[in-house]
């Protein structure tokens, strides 16, 4: 398979070259970017040159103010699939222009608007009995939850219906360093190592880790024939510092913030922290069921852990949320995948036959995901 890379900046050096490197030999790769190369990647002068080879797939992981026009120039090529980092646009007056190219089909087919956390689907896998053998039952402690599995589970889940959710809630709590003067500093997703960049707006946790929540748990509302339906509000909005964001305040990143609405009907909260503090880190979901029962997937570095939590059953009756053999109770499972996430994704989106619906309803979803963040920012600092 032949790639292009446009933009060979950190989130290709550390994520797509080693998951690509790990998952194909026969990959070959071109990249465009004026201001770097990367070993492996044969580096091209200019956009033009990248774009005129016979590419299969084409990566845009530009700054996000540079997708759109990127990808304008991107299609006006043979190239079958054009992958865009998130967030797919940075500016309402983007989405609009990227909502009206893709009012054409055949350029709806060829866009798929990425995020790394749609392969992250590990709940509605188990769900539809699914799951493959790189998630094994695990026993070992899950450091995002307090609770220990114990009694092994007999038989498969019974299908989830959308009507039986209560609520979803999304967690993306990022760990944090502390300078000489007791303020917070951010730490690379990928690396862990410091990361003392003062961001800036519109690069805080609204727009750049809510999209991450959304992409997750919306496929997962998809997967359970939930529709498009997506109402947000933002509460508890502060900086780095913990200073609320004011309106007019065009500077400032947000730092924490709490999203809550609906999502397909089912109430949605999601936790935004990024400098949640040295050590704390929780990063997935919890699905709540009408009946008690829960599921929660929560990842630390290469390890992701699912947990699913029933009702307790004496051994004199069948448990009526499994289907197998009498047993003496269900409280708890745990499974366990390990690997970065990146190779996850890559695996099923970059390196994955095309499907044969196109990846349009996820571009769709991640569009007005992404719309709805941008327009969250606007309500919380004034029209800009």
């Amino acid at each position: 398979m032949k790639i292009g890379l446009v933009g060979l900046g950190s989130i290709v050096e550390t994520a797509y070259l080693p998951a690509l490197h790990t998952l194909s030999a026969e990959v070959r790769l071109w990249g465009f970017d004026p201001a770097r190369s990367l070993p492996g990647v044969t580096s091209l002068p200019t956009l033009e040159a990248l774009l005129a080879q016979p590419l299969d797939r084409l990566v845009i992981a530009t700054p996000s103010l540079l997708h759109l026009p990127v990808l304008e120039q991107a299609l006006e090529s043979a190239i079958p699939l054009i992958l865009v980092e998130k967030p797919v646009v940075a500016t309402l007056a983007h989405q609009a222009r990227l909502q009206q190219l893709l009012a054409d089909p055949q350029i709806a087919a060829r866009v798929l608007a990425l995020d790394h956390w749609m392969a992250r689907n590990a709940v509605q896998r188990l769900l539809r009995g699914a799951l493959d053998d790189s998630w094994q039952p695990c026993t070992q402690p899950n450091p995002s939850s307090n609770f220990q599995p114990n009694t092994p589970l007999f038989g498969t889940i019974a299908p989830v219906t959308l009507a039986e959710v209560a609520l979803v809630e999304g967690f993306l709590l990022e760990p944090c360093g502390m300078d000489d003067e007791g303020r917070p500093y951010a730490l690379n997703f990928a690396t862990g190592e410091p990361d003392r960049r003062v961001l800036c707006h519109p690069d805080g946790v609204i727009l750049d880790i809510g999209t991450h929540l959304l992409a997750m748990i919306r496929e997962l509302l998809v997967a359970l024939d939930g529709d498009d339906r997506l109402t947000l509000v933002a509460e508890g909005v502060v900086d780095r510092l913990g200073q609320p964001i004011t309106r007019g305040d065009l500077e400032s990143a947000e730092g924490r913030a709490c999203l809550r609405g609906e999502a397909s009907g089912v109430p949605l909260v999601l936790w935004l922290d990024k400098y949640a503090g040295p050590g704390i880190e929780r990063k997935g979901l919890v699905l709540h069921l009408k009946d008690g029962r829960r599921i929660e997937l929560f990842r630390s570095g290469n390890q992701e852990w699912l947990d699913y939590y029933g009702e307790t059953c004496g051994s004199d009756k069948r448990d009526q949320h499994l289907h197998g053999p009498e047993h003496l109770s269900v409280e708890a499972q745990r499974w366990l995948h390990e690997g970065p996430l990146y190779r996850d994704c890559i695996a099923q989106t970059l390196l994955a036959p095309l499907p044969a619906e196109g990846w349009g309803g996820a571009t769709t979803r991640r569009l007005q995901e992404v719309t709805l963040l941008l327009t969250l920012q606007q309500q919380l600092r004034g029209p800009h």
